[in-house]
This record gives structure tokens, C-alpha cells and sequence, in this order.
């Protein structure tokens, strides 16, 4: 079984590439579907910083169907993808994602909104039927890592989201925002995150409007914001001293001829418009208007630098954290072609026990259900025992390259059948 990755993130491509491969929620699940056809397993966790894909499987050709796919999928060029595009394979995959889910790859270093990203992936790939045996223990080990990464290192302590940069870069901009009003596009958890960064800035008026105003609602029950519905978004960008937006549309929401009819009428008020959203909500043309003034995903990383010193020292803690759990990952990983036979070979001891057990007990009439409850349990204890020294012994010689013979090797020394081993499924 081979895990391969090919992704894109903040460092190797720019927003105009990370848009066109970009994946949302919407599409997910068939994108999922399409993506397994062509191994066992796929993962997809698209931010917006990053868009991985993740197979898990077999395939001889797992880098190739995923180049294929992402070109497919994105129109992307081979040249575009070669140039930008990174493809890692096994033990450096995994780390990758362990980093990921810890904030360590994040633009924002120790950020913790990424987490739930994963997770919420790791969720949807699962309701997809796309996650199996490998990527089912990988995924898991990656939460418990970015888990242990925030309560056991400082490298989060202080951290920056990409929504509280770009409430940064308004306070940068335009000074106190006391006594501006900020339209916040979009009401899922980065909306919800802006506006928390904006009442905790202080900032007298804040209004929501999303595609879903039952979402912006429950928004505006978290912070006080004002709902505007979302058909009278423009009327709310005339309105508004700065909007930021951060809604999952595959494609802009607000165009050029859209906002320069909106500037005519602010009586040449400027605009600041502050795009956290990949794909980009504002069409970057909107940046040649008289008086509007355009910042996207890739213009907060100069602001992410708060603190940074002091993260970027609590690193070291959390890279051995992910360095212990790779080597988990490995470890499993080898033992897997052994895991049918080690099947088996429990099942093989227990079923000698429980012969044994029928053969003793119909000579001992006088014992009771409680006794042979007992006897069962000490026996099957005993098994367990007696098999842990000579299991562990198995996992631990196993590697990449002898878990075949280890496995002729055991069932030799166990006496165990070539069709009993090959035929206990695998967990």
C-alpha cells in the first residue's frame, strides 16, 4: 500500500492558481467519489491556503493518477502543476499532514482554525465512503497530534488567524475602527471568526449577510451584527467603510461593474475590501476603481508576524511530537502484511482453547455457570499471554521489505495452514 499527496499551498503557488484547483464544499463529495474510482482510498482537505489530495492504495501509479486527476479536474497544465505543485510519497505524506493539522504549515504558524479543517475533511471523506484501514488510521493520528501539539507546546500561544490578519490589516489601513461599520461577507466559521476579531476590536458596527440567512442569524447571535439579506449586498457595500469576505462560492461574487455602480453612488467614499476566500469573492478587477482599495488571502502573510519569534522557538517541541508519530505511523504501517497471519494465528490459539475447554468440562458436571465463566476468562488470558512476547517480537522486526517473509515464517513456526492465514480479513 503506497500513500501519495499532490498539493498546493500559500508557498508554492499564487491565488490564481490555489483558485483554479480549489475544491468546494459543494463539490466535495462528488469530487471524493470521482477521486476514489481510481484507488481504495481519497482524502481532500482544501483551505484557503491549501488544496491536497491524498491516495491511499496499491496503484503502482498512484502520483500519475493523481496529476491526471488534479489536471482534469482543474484544467491546470502540466507545466502549471510541475512548477507548483508538490507530490509526497509515504512516511514524508503522512508527516506532511501531522504538520498540517498542527499549525506547522500554516501561514498563520500554531494557527488552530486548520484543525477543524481537517477534521470537518476527515468527516466528509468518511460520509463519501472514501476513508478505509490506511487513511482511517492516519487521519485520526493527525487530530490526536494537532491535539497534543496545543496542550503540550506554546507553539499556538498568540497565534493569528487569517480572519484576525485581516481585522490587523483594516486597523493598519484606516486606523481606530471604533467608529467604522464593516460588512462581514459570509457567515461560516472564517465569517465567524472576523467578527469576533471585530467586536473584539472595538468595532461599533458590524454587519453580516450570507447566501444562507439563517446562517447569518446564528452569527449574529454570537456577536451583535446586524443581518442584511444577501439579495441587498450591494446596497450593504455602499453602506459599509470596509468589507471583508470569506464565503465558499466557486466563483466572484461581487464583479467590477457590480462595485464601480456601487462607488458611484458612496459620493467618493473609498472602500477597503479585504478577500480571505479561495476562490476569490471579489474580482480582482474591482482593484483598478477609483477609490477601492483590494487585499487578498496572499497580502495577510506580512501581517502573521506577530509573535512569531516565540511560536517559531516552541516549534522544536511540537516537530518531535510529529516526529513520535510518524514513527507510529510507520510502524503500523509495516506490520500491516502480518496482520492477517497474527489473525490467525490468534484465532488458531482459540480455537484449540475452546475445544480443550469442551473436551475438560464434560467430565467436571459439578461446576457451575459462574465457574465456567472463570475458567473461560483465565483461559483465554493465558492465550493472550502466552502469544503478546511472540506477536510484539513479529511487529517489531517487521519493515518495508521483509513483512512477506516474516509472515511464511510465522505461520511455519505456528503450523498454521497457507489458506487459514491468507483467509482471516484483515482489521
Amino acid at each position: 500500500m503506497t500513500l501519495a499527496l499532490l498539493g498546493l499551498n500559500h508557498r508554492s503557488a499564487p491565488v490564481e492558481l490555489r483558485e483554479q484547483v480549489a475544491i468546494t464544499d459543494d463539490a466535495l463529495a462528488t469530487t471524493l467519489h470521482a477521486l476514489s474510482e481510481r484507488t481504495d482510498e481519497a482524502y481532500i482537505l482544501n483551505t484557503c491556503n491549501r488544496t491536497e489530495l491524498y491516495l491511499n492504495g496499491d496503484s503502482a501509479d498512484l502520483e500519475w493518477q493523481l496529476a491526471d486527476f488534479l489536471r482534469g479536474y482543474a484544467g491546470a497544465s502540466a507545466q502549471e502543476l510541475g512548477a507548483h505543485a508538490y507530490l509526497l510519497l509515504d512516511d514524508e505524506a503522512a508527516r506532511h499532514l501531522l504538520r498540517v493539522a498542527s499549525g506547522l504549515d500554516s501561514m498563520m504558524l500554531g494557527e488552530d482554525q486548520i484543525l477543524g479543517q481537517v477534521r470537518n475533511a476527515f468527516q466528509a471523506a468518511q460520509r463519501a465512503g472514501t476513508i478505509g484501514a490506511g487513511l482511517g488510521r492516519l487521519l485520526p493520528l493527525a487530530l490526536e497530534v494537532g491535539k497534543r501539539v496545543r496542550t503540550e507546546t506554546n507553539v499556538g500561544r498568540g497565534a493569528l488567524s487569517p480572519s484576525s490578519v485581516a481585522v490587523r490589516l483594516a486597523e493598519k489601513t484606516l486606523g481606530d475602527l471604533r467608529s467604522c461599520s464593516v460588512l462581514v461577507i459570509g457567515a461560516g466559521d472564517a465569517g465567524k471568526a472576523t467578527a469576533r476579531s471585530l467586536a473584539q476590536a472595538g468595532v461599533g458596527r458590524i454587519v453580516v449577510t450570507n447566501r444562507s440567512s439563517a446562517r447569518a442569524s446564528d452569527l449574529s447571535t454570537i456577536v451583535p451584527a446586524m443581518v442584511v439579506p444577501y439579495h441587498e449586498l450591494n446596497h450593504a457595500l455602499c453602506e459599509a467603510d470596509i468589507a471583508i469576505s470569506s464565503t465558499g462560492a466557486s466563483e466572484h461574487i461581487v464583479s467590477r461593474d457590480q462595485l464601480n455602480g456601487v462607488m458611484a453612488e458612496r459620493g467618493g467614499r473609498p472602500l477597503l475590501c479585504i478577500d480571505i476566500a479561495v476562490p476569490r469573492d471579489f474580482d480582482p478587477a474591482v482593484a483598478e476603481l477609483p477609490g477601492v482599495h483590494l487585499y487578498n488571502i496572499d497580502d495577510l502573510e506580512e501581517g502573521s508576524s506577530e509573535n512569531r519569534d516565540e511560536r517559531t522557538r516552541e516549534a522544536a517541541a511540537a516537530e518531535a511530537i510529529v516526529d513520535e508519530a510518524v514513527g507510529e505511523y510507520r510502524a503500523w504501517r509495516h506490520a500491516r502484511p502480518l496482520e492477517p497471519t497474527i489473525a490467525a494465528i490468534y484465532a488458531r490459539a482459540d480455537a484449540i482453547r475452546r475445544a480443550e475447554i469442551e473436551r475438560t468440562m464434560g467430565r467436571l458436571k459439578s461446576l457451575g455457570p459462574e465457574d465456567l465463566r472463570l475458567i473461560d476468562l483465565m483461559t483465554s488470558s493465558i492465550v493472550k499471554r502466552l502469544l503478546h512476547g511472540p506477536v510484539a517480537a513479529l511487529k517489531e522486526r517487521v519493515d518495508e521489505s521483509n513483512g512477506d517473509e516474516l509472515a511464511r515464517l510465522a505461520r511455519e513456526l505456528f503450523a498454521l495452514p497457507e489458506r487459514e492465514a491468507s483467509q482471516k480479513s484483515r482489521p
